[in-house]
């Protein structure tokens, strides 16, 4: 299950080392260094530019063949180098706790490799702990005020994993590993993320620094999170808005499908036709050519980081933290 897993962060202490982390690495499970093999992901093309040039050559190769189906499907997409955390530990102070993280390229597909590991089998917490390759993320909770009411101005997946469910933050996504170069992979991560989703710069969203970390091992990810302060609901909407015209007039996949006004407390979860539990209900906003436009409302699925996040608000000096944080 997904939760809040280092609360009250004081300060992150990042720690880059730049040699990639390989799927055969003492660090990597061994039964995701078998299932990573098992799928094929080793001999994935590793960026773009490798994809076309493997997908020529099967080209060339399935012009010979007669029979359809002895051809070989190309490569759709490819292995990228993302980031891991190989180490997080905590060391508590009176003013919060400093997490020292080392991070590391590694490839997305581990990721993948573990989550089909994780869904075969009954793992306890420990045990998720010990296969998840700690894929490193980042992300912005945005509390709002609407009509004396407060929310968590949320994004719906788009053209991304988890696509048409409810992410609690407002901007959220993995470290590419070019940005370890960087003196501050996170928050480089946070601002980019932040142009490419919204079509804002993070500073006018004055954010603080990252409050908490959150486990979402169950697949393969641990993300560190920040809180946007004082935010106008309409000026994101307005620039969400102007920024996904632009991109579906030029025929672009958005990868934030809408979003969503998810209340900050007495949220109960709905069970979905699936089995899985969602929230019903959720007033969303969805981008089209002409703008946005207030959907009807249906149930939805959420990512694990909604629930993790939903939890930690069920407590009410976690809900006072948040919103003194976001500025209320």
């Amino acid at each position: 299950m997904a939760r809040i897993d280092i609360e009250n962060i004081r300060e992150v202490d990042v720690t880059v080392n730049l040699e990639e982390r390989t799927f055969n690495s003492e660090t990597i499970h061994p039964a995701v260094k078998a299932r990573y093999v098992a799928e094929g992901y080793d001999q994935q093309p590793k960026n773009k530019a490798e994809r076309n040039a493997m997908n020529a050559e099967i080209f060339i190769h399935n012009l010979t063949i007669k029979n359809e189906a002895d051809k070989i499907p190309p490569f759709k997409g490819w292995n990228g180098l993302m980031s891991s955390c190989t180490s997080i530990e905590t060391e508590p102070t009176a003013q919060g706790n400093i997490v020292r993280v080392s991070i590391s390229p590694t490839r997305y597909l581990l990721r993948e490799a573990m989550e089909k590991v994780w869904r075969e089998g009954n793992y306890t917490t420990e045990q998720t702990r010990e296969l998840s390759p700690d894929m490193a993320g980042t992300s912005l909770i945005a509390p709002v005020r609407i009509k004396g009411e407060y929310f968590l101005l949320s994004q719906i997946k788009g053209d991304a994993l988890g696509s048409g469910q409810i992410h609690a933050g407002l901007v959220a996504g993995g470290i590419d590993a070019f940005l370890l170069t960087e003196d501050n992979p996170l928050l480089v991560t946070l601002k980019k993320e932040t142009i490419e989703e919204m079509g804002i710069d993070l500073s006018d969203l004055d954010h603080s620094s990252f409050i908490y970390v959150v486990d979402e091992r169950k697949t393969g990810q641990v993300n560190f999170a920040a809180v946007a302060r004082n935010v106008d609901p309409q000026f994101v909407f307005d620039r969400y808005e102007a920024d996904t015209k632009t991109r579906l007039a030029a025929g672009e996949k958005l990868e934030v499908a809408g979003l969503a006004e998810l209340p900050v407390a007495g949220v109960a979860l709905v069970p979905l036709k699936n089995g899985e539990l969602g929230l019903g209900g959720i007033t969303c906003y969805m981008p089209t050519k002409d703008g946005l436009v207030e959907a009807p409302p249906k149930d939805r699925g959420i990512r694990p980081y909604t629930q993790a996040t939903l939890d930690y608000l069920t407590k009410s000096e976690n809900v006072k933290f948040l919103l003194e944080k976001a500025g209320f």
